[in-house]
């Protein structure tokens, strides 16, 4: 009897070890959707199109950036544009620097939500903060950025609040 508790100890220990593996070499959405919004915020500090336009949908929904007022959208037709307005905005954030603060993120299905604040920070200025709400699709095994939304621009005081 003894040796048959020692044998389903072992087993237990095993299977454990086998569950806890698994779990460490599978990687879940929001530990997907997270490596996106780094591999964003690093293409986009360093105005690399090349690495930012594969994150984004242009195949299926397309790509829309709302800030304020301004609403456009881009499909892959309008591959051009899209890189044009992309390398203006790395213009703007020429010598700075880009951190996504308290990201949170919302999955629900084949489609998401990351909620963070961007924060544009320059030698001698105050930092620049700005809530976004980045909307996502699952495409395979990835996801793709179908919307930027910047909810408002907000000073570094109120980033902090």
């Amino acid at each position: 009897m003894r040796r048959v508790a020692i044998y389903a100890v072992v087993l237990a220990l095993a299977g454990g070890a086998v569950a806890i593996g698994i779990d460490l070499l599978v990687e879940t959405d929001e530990e997907r959707i997270e490596k996106l919004l780094d591999e964003m915020r690093t293409a986009a500090a360093a105005s690399d199109t090349d690495r930012l336009v594969p994150l984004l949908d242009l195949d299926g929904d397309g790509f829309q950036i709302d800030i304020g007022r301004d609403h456009d959208h881009f499909d892959a037709s309008e591959l051009d544009l899209l890189e044009e307005r992309l390398s203006e905005a790395g213009e703007w954030l020429h010598d700075g620097s880009l951190q996504l603060e308290s990201p949170t993120i919302d999955i629900q299905g084949d489609r998401a939500h990351a909620y963070f604040r961007l924060v544009l920070r320059r030698d001698g200025d105050p930092d620049e903060s700005v809530p976004v709400d980045l909307a996502l699709r699952r495409v395979g095994d990835d996801w793709r950025v179908t919307r930027f939304r910047a909810l408002s621009r907000a000073s570094s005081r109120s980033a902090r609040r």
